[in-house]
């Protein structure tokens, strides 16, 4: 029993060695982090390469900027909203609608 006991230690410190080691090493090399935000489970459009005249607007469910070309658009209280997705849009018709209500 004492065997076991002994083994199992040694396991656990190996473990933490390895986890250590695995850490050190990981801070030494710096690799990119991209953070891919899309509307729901719809996977992301892919990059124009032609470049878009307009403005920029915030989206004021999710605060993404959008061009103002390319939105999905509200008029709403004597002002144009703009969305960066139709997910925006209708989650900004549902609150309103909570809110009217």
């Amino acid at each position: 029993m004492g065997s076991f006991i002994l083994d199992l230690l040694e396991f656990v410190v190996l473990a933490f060695f390895l986890r250590a080691m695995a850490r050190s090493l990981g801070s030494r090399f710096h690799f990119p982090v991209f953070h891919v935000r899309t509307s729901g489970n719809v996977p992301p459009r892919p990059r124009s390469t032609e470049t878009h005249q307009g403005e920029m607007a915030r989206d004021p469910v999710c605060g993404m900027f959008v061009s103002t070309e390319l939105s999905q658009k509200l008029r709403h209280g004597g002002e144009t909203l703009h969305f960066c997705s139709r997910t925006c849009l209708e989650k900004f018709r549902k609150d309103t609608e909570h809110v009217a209500s």
